[in-house]
């Protein structure tokens, strides 16, 4: 991360973004990052983060209050401080005041910072990915007529711990005939009947990276109308997944697969984003969408998503976890993506 020397200091409280700087996962704490890092937390934790912290470059201070972080900058002659402004309160930025140094945005410089992931983040989000295909895969055989949402949900996430997930890294939509056509449903005690559709939306955490997967299966006998919109979602997400390249912004990337699914009928049926950043939180920057001019680039994780929803029928949504590498879109997944039909 750029950084003025030790002019300027980065105040860090969210648990995320702290791990990402430290190397440690911990409840709560402060980070500072200037020109060196130094790790504030009080009596609960600071004996579990020294041991964390031992033989790393990171500092351990015990903290009591905003004044011994304020002594640390006075020692560094710091002159200004950037926080995050999106995880902090007015509360908490009225005190921030109180250290008497110049107060900026750290957001925008954070997010270009995580946005780039370094072949140690990918290795783990690619675990975290095989994890949940595997998991899906070994749950599909359980999908039958009378099966509970909730059921499937249990034996998905039973698969993604025998599998090695430290946990679901959101909570895990399972969603039966016309409840897929809601793209946030909550899974609940809906019972699967013949000729319905599945939709699946899960994801772990592995050695604290996440993965995301959204498949949409049928049980029984599709319907030519649920296969139009099946094949039209999945032309989007081929071509987008084929089309963006380095060097685009997030906006244009969008706007493939929005294009691709209003040619096809489908425009107005696609209600949300096309992807999200994926890292240490299963949504950050970049996020994929019309509104975002961020320029993509390697090493970029994010999310290929699009879907179609109709109201009172059934929705459709195929996405992948994939990542920017060579110029070009890079799958974490392996399968082909092409609709599955149970019996």
């Amino acid at each position: 991360m750029k950084n003025e020397r030790n002019f300027s200091a980065f105040l860090l409280t969210d648990r995320a973004t702290r791990r990402y700087f430290s190397g440690v996962d911990l409840a709560e704490g402060i980070l500072l990052v200037g020109e060196n890092k130094i790790y504030f937390a009080d009596r609960r934790y600071y004996l579990l983060l020294c041991d964390k912290l031992k033989g790393t470059d990171v500092k351990t201070v015990p903290f009591e209050s905003l004044a011994d972080v304020k002594r640390v900058l006075e020692e560094n002659k710091t002159e200004k401080l950037l926080v995050d402004y999106s995880v902090t309160t007015v509360e908490e930025y009225e005190k921030y005041k109180g250290l008497g140094l110049p107060i900026e945005n750290a957001k925008p410089i954070l997010d270009e910072t995580r946005a780039v992931k370094t072949s140690d983040e990918l290795a783990k989000i690619k675990k975290a990915c095989e994890i949940i295909e595997q998991a899906f895969y070994k749950t599909l055989p359980k999908i039958r007529e009378g099966v509970t949402e909730t059921e499937i949900r249990a034996a998905l996430e039973s698969e993604c711990s025998l599998l090695g997930a430290e946990g679901q890294s959101f909570e895990t939509i399972v969603a039966f005939g016309e409840n897929t056509a809601v793209p946030h449903h909550e899974t609940g005690e809906t019972k699967l009947r013949k000729n319905e559709p599945v939709l699946i939306d899960a994801g772990v955490f592995y050695k604290g990276y996440a993965s995301d997967f959204t498949r949409t299966v049928f049980y029984g006998t599709p319907s030519d109308e649920f296969k139009r919109v099946y094949n039209a979602v999945l032309s989007a997400n081929e071509l987008a997944e084929e089309k963006i390249v380095a060097g685009m912004t997030a906006k244009d990337a969008d706007g493939i697969a929005r294009e691709e699914l209003k040619i096809k009928g489908y425009g107005d049926s696609f209600t949300h984003s096309l992807g999200h950043g994926v890292g240490l939180e299963i949504h950050e920057f970049p996020y994929i969408s019309k509104k975002c001019e961020y320029v993509l680039r390697d090493g970029n994780v994010f999310t290929v998503e699009p879907g179609a929803y109709l109201d009172y029928k059934f929705g459709v949504r195929i996405e992948d976890t994939v990542f920017i590498g060579g110029g070009k879109v890079k799958r974490f997944f392996t399968d082909e993506k092409k609709l599955v039909i149970l019996k």
